[in-house]
């Protein structure tokens, strides 16, 4: 699938987990979601970002909900 927004809205992380960049009244918002067939689109973790870079724990979490789904 081709996502027509890019940087800085969305960016691949790696096969097939994207990352979706929101910003809000808490702050700036993560959402990681990957595609099925269909072109359906499935949220898979999102959270608040505090600091720099994107915590390790949090990839995790999205890609072991990615492993489910697909």
């Amino acid at each position: 699938m081709v996502l027509t927004s890019g940087l800085p809205h969305t960016k691949p992380l790696e096969k097939g987990l994207f990352e979706l960049r929101v910003k809000g009244k808490e702050g700036i918002a993560r959402v990681f979601f990957c595609t099925k067939i269909g072109k359906k689109i499935i949220m898979l973790h999102s959270f608040i970002k505090k600091s720099q870079k994107t915590p390790k724990k949090e990839i995790k979490t999205a890609k072991s909900r990615m492993k489910e789904i697909l």
